[in-house]
C-alpha cells in the first residue's frame, strides 16, 4: 500500500489534541499508522534548526510534548 506523505503534517498535539505523548494509542491502529508513516518521516528529515522553527510555528501545549519528541522521536 502506498502512503501519501503530507509535506507539512500537523503535529501530534494538533492531530490528536486530547492525547499525551505517552498515550498507548501511538502503538496501535490508525494513530500508530499516522505516527510511523506520516509524522515521524516528516519530523526525522528536518534539521535541528527546522525542528526549532516547527516548534515556534506549532508550540507544543506543554514541555512534556517537546521533551518527549526530542528524546524519543528523533
Amino acid at each position: 500500500m502506498s502512503v501519501k506523505h503530507d509535506e507539512n503534517p500537523s503535529p501530534p498535539w494538533v492531530k490528536y489534541p486530547d492525547k499525551e505523548p505517552y498515550w498507548g494509542g501511538w502503538r496501535q491502529g490508525e494513530s500508530e499508522h499516522w505516527l510511523l508513516n506520516v509524522w515521524l518521516p516528516f519530523w526525522q528529515k528536518l534539521t535541528e534548526t527546522e525542528q526549532q522553527t516547527f516548534f515556534e510555528n506549532y508550540p507544543p501545549p506543554n514541555d512534556e510534548w517537546r521533551d518527549h519528541i526530542l528524546k524519543h522521536w528523533h
